[in-house]
């Protein structure tokens, strides 16, 4: 029996230290909507995905939760989330905790939304000059950032997706910009679309970022994306269902 318990400690004392450890990682969830609402949760459920394969591919563990953009940022910043899931580090920029980034897991698409009633209309950007655009705190947007710096066009920060929602139907805003699959989820509820679909915002790679306290993982969670992405199993996961056009 003493044989036996020894070779039962010395199989504890040779795992590695991080295959002991439950990583706490957050993804950004700005909707009061529940996640498990029919058509809703996509890039979250992709996500989800994403880090399930990660942990079997690297051998390290999460418990995954869901927060708003903000909370998921100041909870990182004090120590008490170690890894964001879903992020782009220009988005975290100004953040007193810098954090490491792994390779992109995927690929984040926005699209802008003209008010209820507009129908379908492609409006360039070129023609948008002195308009108002709503976006999301911390969310950075490819397409219009040249536009918001030169004073083009105006940004109206909204803390959640019901404030900026509200401020479109409102004419607080002439356009709002959300993540593809949200703007498609507004745009097809049934009881009557929130977000006429217009131009795209641009597209993002998505990282996850890890807490400096958990640096020494980068390389491992590196190689196990690479690995997956190899074998074609991350990008399908971001790939969204639907045409843009009704």
């Amino acid at each position: 029996m003493s044989r036996v318990l020894w070779l039962c400690l010395m199989g504890l004392l040779s795992q590695p230290a991080w295959a002991q450890v439950i990583l706490r990682a957050g993804v950004a969830s700005d909707t009061s909507e529940p996640l498990r609402q029919a058509g809703d949760g996509e890039l979250q459920q992709a996500y989800r995905e994403a880090v399930a394969l990660i942990a079997r591919q690297s051998g390290i563990r999460f418990q995954l939760d869901y927060y708003p953009t903000q909370r998921l940022e100041q909870l990182f910043v004090i120590g008490r989330l170690d890894v964001e899931v879903g992020v782009n580090p220009s988005w975290r920029a100004l953040s007193p905790v810098a954090g490491f980034y792994t390779m992109p897991i995927g690929e984040v698409e926005y699209q802008l939304c003209l008010p209820p009633g507009k129908g379908h209309v492609q409006t360039a950007l070129a023609d948008m000059k002195g308009w108002t655009v709503g976006t999301l705190a911390g969310q950075q947007y490819p397409l219009l950032e040249p536009a918001f710096q030169a004073q083009r066009l105006k940004r109206d920060v909204s803390s959640n997706e019901d404030e900026l929602l509200d401020k479109l139907r409102q004419g607080q805003v002439q356009a709002a910009a959300l993540e593809r699959g949200r703007a498609l989820y507004w745009n097809r509820r049934a009881e009557g679309s929130l977000c006429q679909l217009s131009e795209s915002a641009g597209s993002l790679p998505v990282m996850l970022r890890l807490h400096p306290q958990y640096r020494e993982l980068l390389p491992r969670f590196n190689q196990a994306i690479q690995t997956l992405n190899n074998q074609g199993k991350l990008k399908p996961l971001f790939i969204l269902r639907g045409p843009i056009a009704p």
